[in-house]
């Protein structure tokens, strides 16, 4: 026997505890590199063609719950932390088609895409194809395809930020099944070869439209656009144009000021601060009722 007092118990006791933090440890470790190796078979089957399938239906998913229409997306590529590639991107109402887009190219990072609202560095849209027109209640059929959870004086939008910091458009082609006037001009109502440049910044519920430069054919009024480049902003109290610069081949015109809501909305008073014309006979709009 240990006689009393002995240490031995003291360092069997101690021992004990130290097995116990040990094996504690040990777990510990083991239980983290499961988690880690477990997150990585995840990532691994998200990168590959059947995980992207199932992103690809659970964006659609998400995204008809957000859309008075129907989404659909024949194939998904790319990497899910840096950027995809989409293609065969349909968007229908009704069995009608108002939206096509051959392909569609997302930059972005993850962290942006949840923090201060949404933001993608860019966006490519190849062979962009959209059919709109007026409903009888005589808004845009365009204007109501995404559900709206924010209001300000009367206007209604998503309610979270959304930022398109470089957006590039390559042969895309739309057409008007209703005329489109501002500020008393009548616009064309069938845009070709249409290819563009530009940003794009939504916060609840204005947006803003920066243009590097665009360009496009014009139908039904015939109006070509050789350059286009400035601002366009939508708000509250109007229209808002900065430094607008537009190009024909024939004409140059540039524009600065704005387009305000009355009271009467279907009157908007126009206040330009600059236009300038390099050959004032050649550029004409045909002139229509705002």
């Amino acid at each position: 026997m240990t006689p009393s007092g002995s240490p031995e118990p003291k360092r069997r006791g101690l021992g004990q505890r130290l097995a116990w933090v040990s094996t504690l440890a040990r777990g510990l470790v083991y239980g983290v590199v499961a988690l880690l190796v477990l997150a990585g078979g995840v990532v691994a089957a998200l990168e590959t063609g059947w995980g992207k399938n199932q992103l690809r239906e659970l964006v659609l998913r998400e995204a008809n719950q957000f859309l008075a229409a129907t989404l659909e997306i024949d194939q998904l590529e790319g990497s899910l932390f840096r950027g995809l590639r989409l293609t065969g991107i349909r968007l229908s109402r009704d069995g009608e088609t108002l939206v096509a887009v051959d392909e569609v190219s997302l930059g972005y990072s993850v962290r942006e895409l949840v923090q201060d609202g949404t933001t993608v560095r860019s966006l490519r849209l190849v062979r962009p194809r959209v059919s709109a027109r007026k409903d009888a209640d005589g808004r845009w059929n365009l204007a109501s395809l995404v559900r709206r959870d924010a209001r300000d004086a009367g206007r209604q939008g998503p309610g979270r930020a959304i930022r398109l910091l470089a957006i590039e458009v390559v042969d895309g082609d739309v057409r008007l099944g209703s005329p489109l006037t501002l500020a008393g001009f009548q616009l064309p109502t069938r845009y070709e070869m249409l290819n563009a440049s530009l940003s794009f910044t939504y916060v609840p519920v204005t947006w803003q439209l920066d243009f590097s430069e665009a360009s496009w054919i014009g139908r039904a009024p015939d109006l070509t656009i050789t350059r286009l480049s400035g601002g366009i902003a939508n708000g509250s109290t109007g229209w808002e144009l900065s430094d607008l610069q537009v190009r024909t081949p024939d004409s140059a015109l540039t524009v600065g000021g704005r387009v305000v809501r009355g009271q009467n909305p279907r009157v908007p008073r126009v206040r330009p601060r600059s236009i300038s014309r390099s050959t004032p006979n050649d550029f004409a709009f045909r002139s229509g009722r705002a």
